[in-house]
């Protein structure tokens, strides 16, 4: 299991369909916020910034999947990315259902001096609204839980790529084939 595991993260294919899924979600994002006038708020904002570094991730897997040079910091990135954004939109479901006012959301949200997005990217990652209850759910679940299912995945598939490589990887033994 260990090495096919070690074979989908040394893929091209891998770090590719990181790269989109990453993109797709932004996407989301900005069609919640545009296409159904949904305003986000601090912590979307900030869930928008996690959904970065799986297209950061994927870009730098994407150079070279081969050389650890390259994988392991995508697969730290991509690690670090899906914690952070689990525990943001984890601190989004506690806000959204404990305060249906959103008292406790800040309305400016505090990014890095080393990397103002809200300033860079005002369109992507200015919050417009307080962090309220909105009208939208998908199979029962609301637009926060969603997000924090979509970082658990993340963390358990950055998870298992980081302890593939710990281990050793199989070397093709091609003379069994001329015994």
């Amino acid at each position: 299991m260990i090495h096919f595991i070690q074979s989908i993260s040394n893929s091209r294919w891998c770090w590719i369909a990181l790269c989109l899924l990453g993109i797709i979600l932004e996407g989301c994002g900005l069609y919640f916020q545009y296409g159904l006038r949904f305003d986000p708020c601090v912590n979307c904002v900030y869930e928008r910034a996690f959904y970065l570094s799986f297209i950061a991730a994927g870009v730098l897997g994407l150079l070279a999947p081969q050389l650890r040079l390259f994988r392991l910091p995508a697969i730290l990135i991509f690690l670090a990315g899906s914690i952070g954004g689990m525990l943001t939109a984890f601190a989004h479901m506690a806000e959204y259902s404990n305060t249906g006012l959103g008292a406790s959301c800040a309305l400016r949200a505090n990014f890095p001096s080393f990397m103002p997005l809200d300033e860079w990217l005002p369109w992507m990652f200015q919050p417009t609204g307080p962090c309220s209850p909105i009208d939208w759910s998908l199979l029962g679940l609301n637009m926060p839980e969603w997000i924090f299912i979509s970082f658990a995945c993340g963390c358990v598939v950055a998870l298992c790529f980081f302890i593939a490589e710990c281990f050793k990887k199989k070397r093709r033994d091609y003379m069994r084939y001329y015994r």
